[in-house]
C-alpha cells in the first residue's frame, strides 16, 4: 500500500513539474550616472549560471518559472557586479543600474581632441591606465621606458652605449618618426625628443594614449609612425600625498614625491623627482655599460576652476639631465678629456596654459599654448656640441556635437628654432621655421552600428609650403562583442639635422646636405577586429588582430663621402608592413596575456644585399601573467621572444629569451614592490663583441640586446 501512494506523490509531483508555468523576466541595463544602454550586460542565475546577454539597447529577456524565488548576478566588464533575490511574477519587468568599478574605469582619450569614451572612437587607441602607472612607479620609478617597451608594436631601442638614450619604435620605424605630446601639447622633438622618455616619471601621470599609424591629420608633422599622449594627472578632492623610494642593483636610486588637492576654486599638484645612478661596467670590458646619471624633473600645476563653464590650467616642467660614460678610468677624475667619453647634459623648461569653455555638455572651446625651451651640450674627446632649441605650440579649437554627429574644427600655429652655439661644427646649421595649420575632424553614425570619423589637415609650412593631409577611419560593430576598425591617412616630416644625426659620434665628419631636402611623405593603413566577451562573473576574454601598412617616399638617410659624411633624400620608399594579436583573459583572481608582433620592413632603395633595416625585430612573442592572491599580495610574470634582426653588417643576430618577475604587497597606505628585469641574464656581449677598437678609440657596434644584463629592485611606495 505505501508503494502505492510513494508512486502516486512521485506522479504528482512529475506533473506539477511538468506543467509549472514560465514566466518572463525581462528589463533594461544601464549606466547608473550616464543612464547608458549597457550593450553585453550579463544576467546570471546564481543557482545554476544559465542566463543571457544584454542587447543594443541593453534590454534583456530571461524565461524563469513562476513563483521561484532565484537569486541573480547582474555584471559587466568594467562595473560592480550587482546581486538580488527576485520572486518570479507573470511578465515581470525589472530593470537594473551598474556602477563603474572606480571613476577611472569609464576611459577618456584626449588625444583625438573630442574627450570621447575609446570604445566610441573609429581610430583605435590604446590607454594605459592609472593601474598600470601606478604598477610601474614600482617597477621604474624614473622613467616609463619599460613600461612602453611592454607594448605590442612597441620597441624599445637604445641608440647608445654610454649614455643609454633610447627611442620608442612603433611598427618598424624609426623614434623619429613617433610624436611625443604631453597633455595634448608636442613639447618634445628635436635635441630632448629621444631622451624625453628617459626623464618622464610614471607618479606624474594619470595615462597615457598611444595611436600607431599615420595620424598627423590630429597634430601634423612628425607622427608618420604614430603618437604617444603623456596625460599628467589633475587635481582630486581629497588629498593625495604619495612618495616611492625605489634602489636597483645597478645603482640607480629613485625617490620621487606627489602632492594633489582640490579646494573650491583652485586645484594644485606638484611633483619632484628625483634619480642618481653610478657608473657600470657589467662586461668587465673597460667601457661603462650603464651611464652616470643625475636626473630632477619638478613639475607644478595649477588648474583655476573659473566657473561652473571655464577652467584654466597652468603647467611648468623644469628637466635636469646628465649623463656620463665611456672609459671607465674617465670616471674618478671626470676632468681628463683624453680618455675616451660621452657627457651629455640637457636642460628642459616647458610651460603650457589651457582654456576650456563649456557652452553645454555638447558644445565647447579649448584655446592652448606652450612653449619649451632646451638646452643640450655633449662633451667628448674630439668635439663639443653645445645648442639650444625652442619649440612653441599654440592651437584655438571649437567642439560641436549634434544627434548623429560631432566635428572639431580650428587652426594652430607652431615653430621650431635651432641655435648651434659650436661654430666649429659647420655641418650643424641653424635653422627657424614656423607651421600654420587648419584642421576639421568629423565624426558620423549614419546607422547605429556604424561610425565614420574623418578629418583634414592643411598646413603652411615657411620653408616647404602647402601640405595637405586628409585621413579617414571606419567602425563598425558588428554585435556587442565583435569590432572592426580600419584607417588611413597621410602624413610627413619636415627634415631637420638634429632629427636625425646621432649627436655622440663623430660631429666633425658631417659635411651637412649633399643639397636642399625634400619633406619625407607617407601613406599609411591600418585595420583592426576586436574581440570582447564576459562568458561569466569570473571568465572574460578579450582578443584584437591588427594589421599595419606604411610607405615612406623619399626617406632621408645619411651617406658617406670621401672622408665625410652627409643626409640626402633617397629616390626610392622605405615600407612596413606587419601584424599584431593580442589576446587577453582573466579568470577568478588571473590574468594572462598573450601577443605576437611581426614586423617586415623594406628599405626599397637599397640595391645590393638585403633590404631589411639592421637591428629591427620581426618576430615579437610576448607573455603575461599575474595572479591575485588577494587584496595584498599580487604575483606576475613575463617574457618574451625576440627574433629575426640583423647587425649592422646585415647578418642575423642571435635570437634571446627575456623574462622578468614582479612581487607586490599592499600593507595599510604602504605598498612593497620587488621586481626582477631581465633574469637570464641576457647581454649582447655574450654573443659576440659590441664595440670595435680599443677602450680609448672605440667604434660601436648597433644594439640588439640589452647590455646592462639582469636587474633586481625594491621600492617603497607610501601613500598618506
Amino acid at each position: 500500500m505505501s508503494k502505492h501512494i510513494l508512486s502516486l506523490v512521485f506522479l504528482v509531483a512529475s506533473l506539477q513539474s511538468l506543467f509549472a508555468q514560465n514566466s518572463t523576466l525581462s528589463g533594461y541595463i544601464r549606466d547608473e550616472k550616464s543612464q547608458e544602454a549597457l550593450t553585453g550586460a550579463t544576467v546570471f542565475v546564481t543557482a545554476n549560471q544559465r542566463g543571457t546577454t544584454a542587447d543594443e539597447n541593453g534590454f534583456y529577456s530571461l524565461e524563469l518559472p513562476t513563483g521561484d524565488s532565484v537569486a541573480l548576478q547582474i555584471s559587466f566588464v568594467g562595473y560592480k557586479m550587482k546581486s538580488q533575490k527576485v520572486k518570479i511574477k507573470e511578465k515581470m519587468m525589472l530593470d537594473f543600474l551598474l556602477s563603474p568599478e572606480s571613476e577611472l574605469e569609464e576611459v577618456i582619450v584626449s588625444a583625438v581632441r573630442t574627450n570621447a569614451r575609446i570604445e566610441d572612437i573609429a581610430t583605435r587607441v590604446e590607454v594605459l591606465g592609472l593601474e598600470e602607472l601606478t604598477e610601474e612607479n614600482g617597477v621604474k620609478p624614473g622613467n616609463i621606458m619599460s613600461l612602453l617597451g611592454d607594448i605590442a608594436g612597441i620597441q624599445m631601442q637604445q641608440v647608445s652605449a654610454s649614455s643609454g638614450n633610447t627611442l620608442a619604435r612603433i611598427q618598424g620605424l624609426n623614434g623619429r618618426y613617433t610624436q611625443l605630446l604631453k597633455d595634448g601639447m608636442p613639447l618634445f622633438g628635436g635635441l630632448s625628443g629621444s631622451f624625453g622618455i628617459l626623464q618622464i616619471p610614471p607618479l606624474d601621470l594619470k595615462q597615457i594614449e598611444i595611436i600607431k599609424g599615420s595620424v598627423s591629420t590630429l597634430y601634423g608633422g612628425d607622427a608618420i609612425g604614430g603618437i604617444i599622449n603623456l596625460v599628467s594627472k589633475d587635481p582630486n578632492k581629497e588629498r593625495e600625498l604619495t612618495f616611492t623610494a625605489n634602489q636597483s642593483t645597478l645603482l640607480e636610486t629613485n625617490v620621487n614625491g606627489y602632492f594633489s588637492k582640490k579646494y573650491e576654486k583652485i586645484g594644485v599638484t606638484f611633483f619632484v623627482g628625483q634619480t642618481f645612478q653610478k657608473q657600470g661596467d657589467v662586461d668587465k670590458d673597460g667601457l661603462s655599460d650603464v651611464p652616470k646619471v643625475g636626473s630632477t624633473v619638478i613639475h607644478p600645476k595649477v588648474v583655476f576652476y573659473l566657473n561652473p563653464q571655464s577652467t584654466l590650467t597652468l603647467n611648468y616642467t623644469a628637466t635636469f639631465d646628465r649623463r656620463k660614460g665611456g672609459n671607465m678610468a674617465y670616471f674618478p677624475a671626470e676632468n681628463n678629456n683624453t680618455l675616451f667619453h660621452v657627457d651629455n647634459k640637457i636642460q628642459r623648461h616647458s610651460a603650457d596654459a589651457k582654456y576650456f569653455y563649456e557652452f553645454s555638455k555638447k558644445e565647447n572651446l579649448t584655446v592652448k599654448a606652450s612653449n619649451s625651451q632646451v638646452s643640450q651640450s655633449v662633451g667628448t674627446r674630439e668635439y663639443t656640441f653645445d645648442a639650444s632649441q625652442s619649440i612653441y605650440y599654440s592651437e584655438i579649437s571649437y567642439f560641436k556635437q549634434l544627434e548623429k554627429m560631432n566635428f572639431v574644427t580650428g587652426i594652430n600655429l607652431n615653430g621650431d628654432i635651432f641655435k648651434n652655439r659650436n661654430p666649429a661644427l659647420l655641418g650643424v646649421t641653424d635653422y627657424t621655421f614656423q607651421t600654420l595649420g587648419a584642421f576639421f575632424q568629423h565624426s558620423w553614425n549614419p546607422i547605429e552600428k556604424l561610425t565614420v570619423e574623418s578629418g583634414f589637415r592643411l598646413d603652411y609650412h615657411s620653408l616647404y609650403g602647402f601640405l595637405p593631409l586628409p585621413r579617414l577611419s571606419l567602425m563598425y560593430k558588428f554585435n556587442p562583442q565583435v569590432t572592426a576598425r580600419v584607417n588611413g591617412g597621410l602624413g610627413y616630416k619636415v627634415p631637420t639635422a638634429v632629427n636625425y644625426l646621432d649627436l655622440e659620434r663623430n660631429l666633425t665628419q658631417f659635411g651637412g646636405t649633399y643639397k636642399r631636402l625634400e619633406v619625407e611623405k607617407s601613406q599609411g593603413i591600418n585595420a583592426d577586429i576586436n574581440f570582447q566577451k564576459l562568458f561569466s562573473n569570473r571568465l572574460s576574454l578579450t582578443f584584437n588582430q591588427s594589421f599595419f601598412f606604411t610607405r615612406l617616399n623619399r626617406p632621408v638617410v645619411e651617406k658617406s663621402g670621401d672622408s665625410y659624411r652627409f643626409l640626402a633624400n633617397e629616390d626610392k620608399p622605405l615600407q612596413t608592413t606587419g601584424l599584431q594579436s593580442y589576446l587577453r583573459m582573466k579568470y577568478e583572481a588571473y590574468e594572462l596575456y598573450l601577443g605576437y608582433v611581426f614586423t617586415d620592413v623594406q628599405q626599397k632603395f637599397r640595391v645590393v644585399g638585403s633590404r631589411r633595416p639592421t637591428v629591427t625585430p620581426r618576430h615579437n612573442f610576448s607573455t603575461t601573467m599575474f595572479y591575485e592572491l588577494n587584496e595584498s599580495f599580487r604575483i606576475g610574470l613575463e617574457s618574451s621572444l625576440i627574433a629575426g634582426q640583423l647587425d649592422e653588417n646585415y647578418q642575423p643576430t642571435k635570437n634571446y629569451f627575456l623574462m622578468a618577475a614582479i612581487a607586490q604587497y599592499n600593507f595599510r597606505n604602504l605598498t612593497f614592490v620587488l621586481n626582477g628585469e631581465n633574469l637570464l641574464d641576457v647581454r649582447q656581449s655574450k654573443f659576440g663583441k659590441i664595440y670595435e677598437g680599443t677602450v680609448n678609440n672605440p667604434y660601436f657596434l648597433k644594439l640588439y640586446a640589452p647590455i646592462d644584463g639582469r636587474v633586481i629592485n625594491f621600492s617603497i611606495r607610501i601613500k598618506l
